[in-house]
């Protein structure tokens, strides 16, 4: 099957990617960071995804605030490794961008939203923007605000009885990542992508998510889950429910609009994006797998396959993958 569509160049903020071809964040829980800097095993890792092919390269969500063992740019002492991250991305023809995180109730002493005073509120949303700077400055094209899996930035959309300016209604639970935006857009330059990763299992909020962050100068639309999963997915729609939820967002949005969920092969990936249920296609397992994973769907090649594993060892150890032990 011919991969036309997702051989087609996309230009995002004057960077132009050379295919549609997406490799999502995933920590490699393998690689311990540590203190939270960038060591010689995630070069070795990014920089295989890189030259595998795939056109934008996110890397894994990294921590605005200092946690152990997980990549971190809270502090400017991290910009030299992640200037080398996005120089090995970059330098193998991919565009790099990072994706920023706050785990929130996971890590905070508060247990709901409600519950942050407005000062530390506020000094959050502070430190997701420092980071992004951090990341302009260290060459990456752009970040990621990860805004689904149930982590700070969703929990703020989806779990919140604030009675402040960010809380209550749908207009102010969404401020955040209005704000976010906006003042990362005008801290970092209209070329500095702004991409976020969102999810809602309501999908009338969902819709208007996605309208805000457009509306407020954000450049990708990464469609995911939030804190639960989508019902009332067509019987007959035939792709993973997040590919439907991405459709819907796809009909309405202006931006690009990045679909995730199951996606195996590039006769799967060309479907989506022939269907027009969206504009990119991240593909996280399948590289994993195998990073040259598009270069050899381009190349008619066959990839190595994911065994789909009842617990996904991968994730628990990469080096414990019955795929990638037969690299």
């Amino acid at each position: 099957m011919s991969l036309e569509y997702l051989g087609t160049p996309l230009k995002v903020c004057g960077h132009i990617i050379k295919n549609r071809i997406v490799v999502p964040p995933m920590a490699n829980f393998a690689l311990r960071a540590g203190d939270g800097f960038v060591k010689p095993g995630h070069l070795q890792y990014y920089g295989a995804y890189a030259s595998g092919g795939a056109g934008l390269v996110i890397v894994e969500a990294c921590t605005v605030i200092s946690v152990p063992d997980v990549l971190s740019v809270y502090d400017d002492s991290c910009i030299d490794g992640m200037s080398k991250l996005a120089e090995v991305i970059s330098s193998a023809g991919a565009v790099p961008m990072i994706q920023l995180l706050h785990d929130g109730l996971y890590i905070l002493q508060e247990n709901e939203i409600a519950q942050i005073s407005h000062i530390d509120f506020l000094r959050y949303k502070q430190m997701f923007i420092d980071a992004a700077l951090r990341c302009k400055k260290a060459g990456f094209a752009g970040v990621e605000l990860h805004a689904a899996h149930g982590f700070y930035l969703n929990q703020i959309l989806e779990r919140n009885s604030r009675t402040d300016e960010y809380g209550g209604s749908f207009a102010n639970r969404v401020r955040i990542i209005r704000e976010l935006i906006q003042e990362i857009k005008e801290l970092c330059g209209k070329n500095f992508i702004v991409a976020v990763r969102f999810g809602n299992p309501n999908y009338e909020e969902l819709l208007q998510i996605a309208a805000a962050i457009e509306e407020a100068g954000g450049d990708l639309l990464d469609v995911s889950t939030g804190c639960k999963g989508y019902e009332g997915v067509p019987s007959d729609f035939g792709f993973d429910a997040k590919i439907y939820a991405a459709s819907l967002v796809k009909r309405q949005a202006r931006i690009p609009v990045i679909g995730v969920g199951n996606i195996f092969t590039g006769e799967q990936a060309e479907q989506i994006l022939e269907k027009r249920y969206a504009d990119m296609i991240a593909v996280g397992r399948g590289h994993l797998c195998d990073p040259a994973w598009a270069n050899k769907e381009f190349a008619g090649q066959q990839p190595k396959l994911c065994r789909n594993c009842r617990r996904c060892m991968w994730y628990v150890d990469s080096r414990k993958c019955p795929a990638c032990k037969e690299r």
